[in-house]
């Protein structure tokens, strides 16, 4: 809280150290600790009681009980209504830059993306920037509404499928709780979250390749949660071949799954031993077609590889934070490095404490292997020189992902005209429904400010959720648990090399799936 204070309010985590600012610095960790304290033993409290419930009444003990008897169905009507409303009031679909940039890669006119990289065909503008599985989705739903000669309802076929394909996920939570005997109160309460709180309709009606993504990574976490938790259990060779799809799709969807696919192999292995075969063959198999897919197919098909410096976002945002705040101390070879791999034209007033674009998207695409280390010796050769530097970049790069109070790129509602002009534009445009869309927007806009509850859309407070279950796991030894939280630490973990600071879709994944969890791990350590 206070390095995310200090970083919000100046930019410049030395201050922290100025004698005004550190006595105000211990009054205020003082403050924390005395909060958090008195806080953290209600949780505590709420989470190893087991709490009666009063008796529900009326319409709501009916819809309670009708959860209860058929949580996925019920669950699923309640969910879908409230998305269809969203998609009558957004039809045909929200489209933000991304899927607007990804349609005009699919009717192969050239974008900013084909001018970044090394271009594998002349008469082919698709990279490989976005996933060309998603790209194809939205071209193909595209190309059905074409055919019908309406181009919005082919993009409103993409947002239904989509809708229902989310909604279905959000449901399979209400059922896998059930399932796992969770109290039929918290099965409306999570219920509730999805249809109340906006973030969850606004995505479903968004063409951002994250929703996708989210579904395949919810699966995951429940599939693993199941396999750790009764890992004597034998895994099935229908739930062997569920199991690849999952990790398949949530490869294609975006292309740091397979981090976490990685990362969790081995663990996985060590705590499901008699699965160790099938999981292998899953592992493999995954292996074997993601690098069919990328080394044969996409080269096939012309698509251009997506560019390096995607990965380089957090040492190309110290260097330009160097390049602004210091340089007087760059020698003149080592700002000819510097200039031939990232233009040092303006680099100075192209530097976005928060977004690392406007700095990565001056790199230098014909630059190569000896370019790039040279680079970094010049990257370390001033990490040693100015740490605070490179310190300071990286905390203004991440605040937002663990200071509660920063709020930004929260949900997209805009209507994105981009594909409706130009070159082979397309006839995209929203309903006269303005007034509704108005009011949803606003109600999303609102609600991260609402005390307590607008907490639920918080990437801040998501931070501390997890932290805090880890905390507790801990304490109470629960390895296998610590275990299927995994996957959220490692999306936490890819944020913060990501290249924009509280970036909502960034951190999608794990704030959906965390009140599952934190309903498991409630009935967990009930007494």
């Amino acid at each position: 809280m206070i390095v995310g204070e200090i970083i919000d309010v100046t930019s410049n985590l030395a201050y922290l150290f100025k004698f005004t600012y550190l006595l105000l610095t211990v009054v205020k960790a003082i403050g924390y600790y005395h909060i958090f304290t008195s806080v953290l033993k209600y949780v505590d409290y709420l989470v190893n009681k087991k709490h009666e419930f009063k008796a529900s009444k009326g319409l709501i003990k009916r819809y309670e009980e009708s959860l209860s008897e058929h949580p996925f169905k019920t669950s699923f009507i309640s969910v879908f209504l409230v998305i269809t409303f969203f998609m009558i009031a957004f039809y045909p679909i929200v489209l933000s830059p991304d899927p607007a940039f990804q349609i005009k890669m699919y009717l192969n006119v050239p974008t900013k993306y084909i001018y970044w990289v090394i271009q594998r065909d002349p008469n082919v503008f698709m990279t490989n920037h976005h996933p060309i599985l998603q790209t194809y989705l939205l071209g193909w739903a595209l190309d059905i509404g074409r055919t019908l000669n309406n181009a919005n309802f082919g993009l409103f076929l993409y947002t239904l499928t989509q809708s229902i394909i989310y909604s279905t996920c959000l449901a399979f939570t209400i059922k896998f709780l059930k399932h796992h005997n969770v109290n039929s109160k918290y099965l409306l309460i999570v219920t509730l979250i999805y249809m109340l709180v906006p973030m969850y309709p606004f995505y479903s009606v968004s063409a951002v390749k994250d929703t996708y993504y989210t579904v395949f990574f919810i699966y995951f976490v429940l599939f693993l949660y199941d396999l750790i938790m009764s890992k004597e259990r034998t895994l099935k060779w229908k739930y062997v071949i569920l199991l690849f799809i999952i990790c398949l799709f949530l490869c294609l969807f975006r292309q740091n799954g397979i981090y976490i696919i990685l990362l969790l192999f081995p663990v996985i292995c060590c705590y499901s031993m008699n699965n160790i075969k099938r999981l292998s063959l899953v592992f493999f198999s995954l292996l074997i077609f993601l690098w069919g897919f990328n080394n044969i197919l996409i080269p096939s098909l012309g698509i251009s590889d997506g560019s390096i410096r995607e990965a380089l976002s957090v040492p190309f945002q110290q260097t330009a934070r160097l390049v602004k705040y210091h340089s007087e101390i760059i020698s003149d070879e080592d700002l000819e490095v510097i200039d031939k791999l990232l233009n040092l034209d303006n680099m100075a007033k192209r530097y976005d404490r928060d977004l690392s674009d406007p700095v990565k998207n001056q790199f230098n695409k014909n630059a190569t292997s000896e370019d790039l280390k040279a680079y970094f010796k010049v990257w370390f050769k001033y990490l040693l020189k100015e740490p605070m530097c490179y310190i300071n970049a990286t905390l203004n790069n991440t605040s937002g992902y663990y200071y509660p109070y920063k709020l930004k790129w929260y949900f997209y509602h805009n209507y994105d005209s981009r594909i409706a002009e130009g070159e082979k534009a397309v006839n995209y445009h929203y309903n006269k429904l303005g007034i509704i869309r108005t009011s949803l927007s606003n109600y999303a806009i609102i609600y991260p400010y609402i005390p307590v509850i607008g907490l639920l859309s918080n990437i801040g407070f998501g931070l501390f959720s997890v932290l805090y279950l880890i905390a507790h796991l801990i304490e109470k030894r629960n390895k296998e648990f610590i275990i299927v939280l995994l996957p959220l630490v490692i999306s936490i973990l890819v944020c913060f090399v990501g290249p924009a600071n509280t970036y909502f879709r960034y951190a999608m994944p794990y704030l959906f799936v965390l009140p599952t969890l934190e309903i498991l791990f409630k009935k967990e350590n009930e007494v």
